[in-house]
Order: structure tokens, then sequence, then C-alpha cells
């Protein structure tokens, strides 16, 4: 299965993300420099055009393959509700589905897993699911 995940974001957005994974843009540079990793290079250079042009709108896609992951009705539910309703915990999202929270809590991990949904620290040592991207294309 080919997953393709599709994000608009201003350039501003696009580098306090940059920021958050690799430190500084002199860090990045390090890395480029120290690995020769290509992918590395490419987000430094984009983080460079972006300094100069903020305001500029992204479309970044990013495409997962996969044969591990099997997305039923449940979980496309799942990740409809955490995109719409944007529940503030695991239980909430639970309880918005209607389910019970030991059936909701292992199909949350699997898709964090697989990178279609993220986890943030909530109140109370609950975590916060919520999409990273706009839209999910699936390709079978």
């Amino acid at each position: 299965m080919i997953l393709t995940l599709h994000k608009k974001q201003t350039g501003k957005e696009f580098i306090r993300e940059m920021e958050k994974t690799h430190g500084s843009i002199h860090e990045m540079t390090k890395k480029v420099e120290r690995t020769n990793n290509m992918m590395f290079y490419s987000d430094l250079e984009a983080w460079k055009y972006y300094l100069n042009h903020p305001d500029e709108t992204i479309k970044r896609t990013t495409t997962l393959f996969t044969n591990d992951l099997v997305l039923s009705d449940v979980e496309m539910k799942l990740l409809s509700i955490v995109k719409h309703d944007k529940p503030t915990s695991i239980r909430e999202l639970a309880k918005l589905m209607d389910k019970d929270i030991s059936s909701v809590q292992p199909k949350v991990k699997n898709l964090e897993k697989e990178g279609l949904l993220r986890l943030k620290d909530g109140l109370k040592n609950s975590k916060v699911p919520y999409l990273n991207y706009d839209t999910i294309s699936i390709a079978i």
C-alpha cells in the first residue's frame, strides 16, 4: 500500500519545523557536511530559501510504503474524528467514537507508528492525537 500525505504550510511554519527537528541552520549545515545525506541537503536548501520567503505557501508531500497497515472503517473514522473534532486526549477520542479506550488506544499507536497520526503531551499525562497532514491519498 502506498500512502501519500499532503500538507500546506508557510515558509515560517517550515522553518519552525526544521528548528524543532534539527536545532539551528548551523547544526543542519554540519549534518550535511558530515553525512552527505541528500535529504538533509534538500531540507537545508529549502530552509535557506524560506528564510528569505517566509510568507510563501509550500505544498509538501510525504510518501509512505507499507504492507503492515490495515485501514478499516474504524481507522478511517478515527482519523476523521482527529482531524475534524480535535480531541484533547485518546480517552476523548474513544468517547467520540463511542468505543472503549482499550480498543482505540492500540489503533492510535499503530497509526502513530505508521506516521499517519502524531501524539503530543496533553494535560495530566494524557496524549493528544493530531494529524500533521491536510489530506491522505491511498494507492493499493
